[in-house]
């Protein structure tokens, strides 16, 4: 069994009013902790040189989850607001998950290998709301939601070079969409999602000498954006674009 307690800003006991955005925020200091009963079956080998494969499946029966809930048009203290936020336990869920993972050099391959790895994970999620107890969202089904900031899909993936003196790697990230806990309406058109992300970085390592060593990063180099929409995919609510990055720098040892 486990909790996760609710964020510090949701629990202080009082508001937050935004006139130019017309959103009203109010907090909660009645949040209850979400509580998780957790049950979990792993497998894992790991092989004589570096490297081990694992799978595990794992169910989870989750009371007052957490979300913060929009409400529109609202008049508070007689000032119209489009928006009203507020965290509250909105209800229970259960979920159930499938995890795979391998990682190993390929040596096994060509001893040309050695010097080579790679690294896997994959993660499977299937989720459902049980119940919704929140006042809020009365007028919803529960059958119709999944449990809000869980991804039904995840993927990371390195392969990586390493020996004395260099050190490089190629990783990817994927996460498929999901509703946003951090935004979820009384209906399902007024629901915000996280769209699915892509990420591909890169950075090198060379030891130059007993001392010092100097490094390169390349981030985001399928210039992902950052994207929510509203309800379905065709409904952009919110795209930021912040391109590639890069970082040189060098370190010193003492």
């Amino acid at each position: 069994t486990t909790l996760a307690r609710p964020k510090f800003r949701q629990m202080v006991p009082g508001d937050r009013v935004n006139l130019h955005d017309e959103e009203y925020t109010m907090g909660n200091p009645d949040l209850r902790n979400t509580v998780s009963n957790n049950y979990d079956l792993m497998f894992e080998y790991y092989f004589r040189s570096i490297g081990l494969v694992s799978a595990g499946v794992y169910y989870k029966q989750i009371s007052d989850f957490i979300v913060d809930a929009m409400v529109e048009d609202q008049v508070i203290a007689g000032t119209e607001f489009k928006e009203l936020y507020k965290a509250v336990n909105a209800g229970d869920a259960n979920l159930f998950g499938v995890e795979v993972s391998f990682q190993r050099d390929l040596g096994f391959i060509s001893p040309a290998l050695k010097n080579f790895g790679v690294y896997t994970n994959y993660t499977y999620n299937h989720s459902k709301v049980t119940r919704l107890t929140d006042p809020i969202f009365a007028g919803r089904n529960a059958d119709d939601i999944q449990l809000p900031g869980t991804p039904e899909h995840t993927v990371n993936a390195s392969l990586y070079f390493e020996n004395r003196r260099l050190t490089a790697t190629l990783s990817y990230n994927y996460a498929s969409s999901f509703l946003d806990n951090e935004e979820m309406g009384m209906t399902p058109f007024t629901d915000r999602y996280y769209d699915s992300v892509n990420y591909l970085d890169a950075n090198v390592s060379v030891r130059a000498t007993k001392f010092l060593s100097v490094y390169a990063e390349v981030g985001n180099l399928l210039n992902q954006p950052l994207r929510y929409y509203q309800g379905t995919k065709d409904r952009v609510r919110q795209a930021e674009y912040y391109g590639i990055r890069f970082s040189v720098g060098a370190k010193v040892r003492f």
